[in-house]
């Protein structure tokens, strides 16, 4: 804005009418220029028209010192000039101001489904754990959660910090900016990007195939235990064969007396051959194994040698992990003393049965044996074998 042009009672003498020239020029400049100013703006196209006589005139007229009627027109067509950037300074903050909002929301999202895909490929990688044959695929998923993991807490931050910068501009309210800072607030709301928002898009895509090869190993880790389990189910049924056939082709025994109980006894030396050396050889040797409780899974989790679980299986049944004790069971044929819970001397008959408890009840256990003895072979619950128990003592 022009300063203002001080009365002076001499401006009005003859001498002075080529200064009060020289000043009405200076006022059509100075309003000719608040013209292109106006024009640059809001951004229209400027009019080859020249300018009225009447506004010439009219800024002539207001550089008349004392011509209060021109000093006021003038000081209004600057109010409303003024207006007018600020006015379009409001405009452009509150465009600015709804595009940082939509951009801003759009990255919380992208926040959120990246979130959700690396939870995915956590549970994959937890699950895992122990069902692999190599680590190399578990190892490569691991360390694409962690990149994954730092990209989403760059991108979080950043809209975090968005909240920060932004704060001067939330008002909802009138705009309560002068246009200066109204004009800085729209460039850093313009300013303000989420590009590592926005690189999220990208993190389904770089896990999916990690996260497939880890399912891969899982599936073969699977394979190979099946296999394992079918192998071990194939020796132990051989095993119960050539059993059978060493029970039938051996003599038959004399008749028991009523109520008496079955004992093992060394079998007779034959001819020629002296009493030690018949014992060293066919005598089998025994077994000895604690039933330390009765129970169910969490006593059979203790671990601390078998538990009788009859009352949930309603058959006779003696159990145990694998890995703490099953996988040592001894083989058809064989004897072994229980002390404990059901405390006696049991020949080995072989596996009965091979259970998936995934699909199969207790409805299946084999019935008719004196004792059951259940472990899940390579610990697997798809593959529960049953070995039968004949007490002899």
């Amino acid at each position: 804005m022009t300063e203002p042009i001080a009365v002076s009672v001499a401006a009005k003498t003859p001498r002075h009418r080529s200064s009060r020239r020289r000043a009405g020029q200076r006022m059509l400049a100075v309003l000719t220029l608040l013209v292109a100013s106006v024009t640059l703006l809001t951004g229209a196209t400027p009019s080859p028209a020249p300018v009225p006589a009447v506004a010439v005139a009219a800024a002539a007229d207001s550089a008349v010192p004392g011509n209060v009627a021109a000093d006021a027109r003038g000081e209004r067509h600057v109010t409303s000039v003024v207006a007018a950037r600020r006015g379009l300074s409001e405009l452009q903050y509150a465009d600015a101001l709804e595009g940082f909002r939509d951009n801003r929301l759009q990255a919380i999202g992208r926040v959120a489904v990246a979130r959700s895909v690396l939870a995915s490929a956590q549970l994959a990688l937890d699950s895992s754990a122990g069902h692999v044959l190599t680590e190399a695929s578990r190892q490569a998923l691991a360390a694409g959660i962690r990149l994954q993991a730092l990209r989403l807490t760059l991108a979080a931050g950043q809209i975090d910090e968005s909240y920060v910068r932004a704060a001067a501009s939330r008002s909802g309210g009138p705009f309560r900016l002068e246009p200066p800072s109204l004009t800085a607030a729209t460039s850093t709301l313009d300013g303000m990007r989420f590009g590592w928002a926005s690189s999220l898009d990208a993190v389904r895509g770089e896990l999916a195939g990690l996260v497939q090869a880890v399912h891969a190993d899982v599936a073969a880790w699977q394979a190979e235990q099946a296999r394992l389990a079918a192998m071990e189910a194939a020796r132990v049924a051989e095993a119960a064969r050539v059993a059978a056939r060493a029970a039938a082709a051996a003599p038959v025994a004399a008749p028991r007396a009523s109520g008496a109980r079955p004992v093992a006894t060394a079998p007779r030396p034959a001819a020629g051959v002296s009493p030690g050396a018949a014992a060293s050889v066919a005598v089998p040797a025994l077994f000895n194994k604690l039933v330390w409780t009765s129970g169910f899974q969490s006593e059979i989790d203790a671990c601390r040698g078998a538990v009788d679980v009859t009352g949930n299986y309603g058959v006779a049944t003696i159990a145990e992990h694998w890995s703490c004790g099953g996988s040592r069971f001894p083989g058809t044929g064989r004897q072994i003393t229980f002390s404990g819970v059901r405390a006696g001397t049991y020949l080995v008959g072989g596996v009965v049965a091979v259970l998936n408890a995934n699909t199969q009840g207790t409805a299946s256990i084999p019935r008719g044996y004196d004792l059951l003895y259940q472990t899940c072979i390579n610990g697997s619950n798809a593959t529960m074998s049953f070995t039968a128990l004949t007490r002899i003592g």
